[in-house]
Parts: structure tokens; sequence; C-alpha cells
């Protein structure tokens, strides 16, 4: 059985509460190598996890799905499942649920880091979310840890 809960305050163990979310996915500790991500985060700390921030109208597990099967050259031929009331089985992969930047997601592990975001969750619209990515993206920063995320305007 999959547990909403550990995402979100208000999503129940067997049921997500259909708002708005953001999320924390770590990526591969191989990308700290990479320039243009050492630039995005001068204050980096050397071990301190890498991570992708990101925003969704999808319950994170969902958004999770899309981001390890939406990617590369042959995204078209994928799909995706979901969890959530959104669009619930399977799904083409489509433009809009395309994964990451293809040097942010050959990075992507799917490993989800709900004990930093889950405070933060849900929203209760687009203006919130943005913020609240944003707002994640900062504080993770803060604390040492690399982030990429479209939030800031950095993307490529």
């Amino acid at each position: 059985m999959v547990n909403y809960a550990k995402h979100c305050k208000r999503c129940k163990p067997d049921q997500p509460c259909n708002r708005r979310h953001v999320y924390a996915m770590d990526l591969d500790s191989a990308i700290a190598e990479e320039p243009w991500f050492l630039e995005m985060n001068p204050d980096y700390q050397q071990g301190q996890p890498c991570l992708y921030v990101g925003k969704t109208i999808h319950h994170p597990l969902c958004r999770k799905n899309m981001h390890l099967n939406c990617r590369g050259k042959d995204w078209r031929e994928q799909s995706w499942t979901c969890v959530c009331h959104r669009k619930p089985g399977l799904n083409a992969c489509g433009y809009g649920n395309r994964t990451a930047k293809p040097r942010v997601s050959k990075h992507m592990t799917g490993f989800l880091r709900p004990r930093l975001y889950k405070y933060i969750n849900p929203q209760r619209g687009p203006g919130p979310n943005d913020e609240a990515e944003y707002r994640l993206a900062t504080d993770l920063r803060a604390k040492g840890m690399g982030v990429y995320t479209d939030a800031t305007g950095e993307e490529e």
C-alpha cells in the first residue's frame, strides 16, 4: 500500500489530498562535479545531498514516475503511472510531464526526500505552489545542499 501521508500534512495514508505539492528528489552525487551546478550552488558543502526541487499538481509519487519514465530521446514512446486523482492509471508521456532538463534528468535517482518537504505541503493554487518551490530550494541551499530547480530561473 502507498503511504501518501508521508509526503504531505493533509494527505491520508491511503488517499492523496488532491492539492498541489512541492518535492525534493535526490540527484546522483556526480552532479556536484558539474561546473554549472556548482555555479548555481556557491555555498554547497561537499558531502551534502544534491537535490532536484520541483512542484506539481499531482502527488509527488506521480511526479517521480514522470521524471523516471518521461525522459531521454524516446520519451514520447514511454508511459508513467498516476497514483493520485488527476489521471489515475497508466498515461502516455506528453510534453507537459517530461522530466527536467537533460543535463539534470540524467542524474535523477528517483529517491524522494519527504522529510525535507512534507512541512511545506500542500498548497492551494499555482501562485502558492511557485512560492513554496522557491522557498524550499532556498531553505535547502541555506543548509549547504546542492539544488537544481526551475523556480529561480536558472534553467538552461
